[in-house]
């Protein structure tokens, strides 16, 4: 066979389409690669969330038990019927003190932790929140029939941080948590032009907002019959 002289444009042309098929090669190698990293990392995702879900759904079931348990201590809080200053009076207008309420100059009330009645930074009541309320509801109908309620909601000092898609501010949420309240004691029979709602936010804190303990006191509602006619606006009650 005679053999095919090529000149040196033509060695020069083969060479280089030579060198780019070996380079689409690589590049093809490259992208199965890539795409096989990209696989991995998506089953890699899959798996983290899921674990997320359900790191996130025994959290759940733990603030439920934390809950009801809390719900226990405050029912058997309320059957020891602990009471504190004057149980009767002229400045509280008299008559009898329900157990676990608190005698005030004027009227009593009771004290019911947020973290019973709500989830963190969530205005719904959870079920040991309407457990603990159902009580409260019961004394509003018997001992305290007739006479006037006021619902405070209070927070303790930290800005809203995980659910401030939800609230402005921490007088937003207080606000709305004395308003789910409000209307669960509607719901259950309480008539609603006997109930006045206040919003507190962060202000008149029970205990001091540099520990966990503390903040955990200040956040909560608090329940108020008047009995007294001397009492102040709903705004100067504290």
């Amino acid at each position: 066979m005679t053999p095919v002289k090529m000149s040196g444009l033509g060695a020069v042309l083969i060479a280089l389409w030579l060198s780019a098929a070996g380079c689409c090669e690589n590049e093809k190698n490259q992208i199965r690669q890539l795409s096989g990293d990209l696989t991995t990392a998506n089953n890699t995702l899959t798996e983290v969330r899921a674990e997320l879900a359900s790191v996130k759904a025994r959290e759940d079931d733990l603030l439920q038990q934390v809950a009801a348990r809390d719900a226990e201590i405050l029912k058997l809080k309320g059957a020891a019927g602990t009471t504190k200053g004057p149980t009767t009076g002229e400045a509280a207008g008299g008559g009898k003190v329900a157990a676990g309420w608190e005698a005030t100059t004027f009227g009593d009330k009771i004290t019911v932790g947020s973290d019973i009645l709500f989830a963190a930074g969530k205005a719904a009541l959870t079920t040991a929140g309407h457990n603990a309320l159902n009580k409260v509801v019961a004394d509003l109908k018997s001992t305290y029939a007739g006479l006037p309620v006021r619902v405070y909601g209070f927070t303790d000092s930290d800005p809203i941080q995980k659910t401030k898609n939800l609230w402005q501010d921490n007088l937003d949420l207080s606000a709305n948590r004395a308003m789910a309240v409000t209307r669960y004691l509607i719901s259950k029979g309480v008539p609603a032009d006997r109930i006045e709602t206040i919003g507190m936010g962060a202000t008149h804190p029970v205990a001091s907002n540099a520990k966990p303990e503390g903040k955990a006191k200040n956040r909560r509602v608090e329940i108020f019959v008047i009995k007294s006619k001397a009492a102040p606006a709903a705004g100067k009650a504290y």
